[in-house]
């Protein structure tokens, strides 16, 4: 009998200094806040204005707090994407990664690892692309309209067209929400011995937030696919 009393008896005593145990980790253990935004983005020529030197890129935007997405950034995480580091800048990382334009990829992986013992590696679909078809990289002459018209890889959706003189920053044209897929700008609406950019994204695409413990409420996988055009006026 005294041999269980003992026995008893330690067992008690170890059972709170193992929930003390348990709680302090679970206290020292902080969840991360994780915003992903991928940007498949398709840049038609801007320099020479030569076509081939259109460019395919997928741009990658990673936000990392510690608790929430209000807390301290955390540094020195290692980051890919496309076997790709990213780089720390101010208060997230980042990479604009290169990919075939003849076979531009359908999902990114993402690995992700923190000091603090964080780890994340997903492969992510990208739903589709978003191409500018015209207008073409050019110098466009006096007086004449400009027509600008897109397409998708996939699947039509919706998107947010944008034209404003580069220069200047002035907005020549803006239409949100687009059904179409072209538009045509008036030549007087055009400013002279300019350069005009054009683009089209998506008001959205996909969203997905993610769950878990180690995950801090709100985190989020973004995908927004867009196209730019860059010409000059005489």
């Amino acid at each position: 009998m005294q041999k269980l009393a003992v026995r008893l008896m330690i067992f008690l005593l170890i059972i709170p200094v193992s929930t003390l145990l348990s709680q302090e980790i679970e206290e020292t253990t902080s969840p991360v806040f994780l915003r992903i935004t991928i940007y498949p983005t398709v840049s038609l020529s801007r320099y020479d204005y030569n076509n081939d030197l259109d460019l395919y890129e997928i741009r990658v935007y990673i936000e990392l707090r510690k608790e929430s997405q209000l807390g301290p950034p955390l540094e020195n995480a290692q980051i890919k994407a496309l076997e790709q580091t990213l780089d720390f800048t101010n208060n997230h990382y980042e990479k604009r990664i290169q990919v075939d334009k003849k076979h531009p990829p359908d999902e990114i992986e993402i690995s992700i690892r923190t000091e603090s013992g964080f780890e994340l590696k997903e492969k992510i679909p990208i739903p589709m692309w978003l191409i500018l078809k015209e207008p073409k990289p050019q110098i466009l002459e006096e007086n004449t309209d400009l027509t600008a018209s897109w397409e998708f890889s996939k699947f039509k959706v919706p998107v947010n067209f944008h034209a404003y003189n580069f220069k200047s920053g002035d907005v020549i044209w803006s239409e949100h929400h687009m059904e179409k897929t072209g538009i045509t700008i008036p030549a007087e609406k055009l400013p002279k011995e300019s350069i005009i950019r054009i683009y089209v994204i998506p008001p959205w695409l996909l969203k997905r937030y993610l769950r878990g413990n180690d995950k801090a409420r709100g985190s989020e996988i973004n995908i927004i696919p867009w196209s730019q055009v860059f010409l000059r006026t005489r």
